[in-house]
């Protein structure tokens, strides 16, 4: 796990540094429901690929959805998650970008 400032945001470059050979994956909360933050993800993707190339990254992007602007190309990320109740979905619908 990579702490959190303050402002209940991970270092882009402490999340990158937690990595090891082994990893595969790397996945962050775009938003947080609770504080209000919005990650760095952009910044996270890019610092975890300088780094580590072939590891991807995915955002769990549920609290974002039609609150912040979300764009996967935008974000940098390989794998998107978001719930279809945020929008209007019955619960329990939830899709993977991919």
């Amino acid at each position: 796990y990579v702490p959190v400032d303050e402002e209940g945001l991970v270092s882009a470059e402490a999340v990158a540094a937690a990595t090891t050979e082994q990893t595969f994956l790397v996945s962050v909360m775009h938003s947080n429901n609770e504080v209000g933050s919005v990650q760095p993800v952009r910044q996270i993707a890019d610092a975890v690929r300088a780094l580590r190339p072939s590891v991807l990254v995915h955002t769990d992007a549920a609290q974002s959805i039609g609150k912040v602007d979300v764009d996967t190309r935008a974000l940098g990320v390989d794998l998107l998650t978001l719930v279809g109740h945020k929008f209007g979905a019955p619960k329990g619908i939830a899709a993977l970008y991919i």
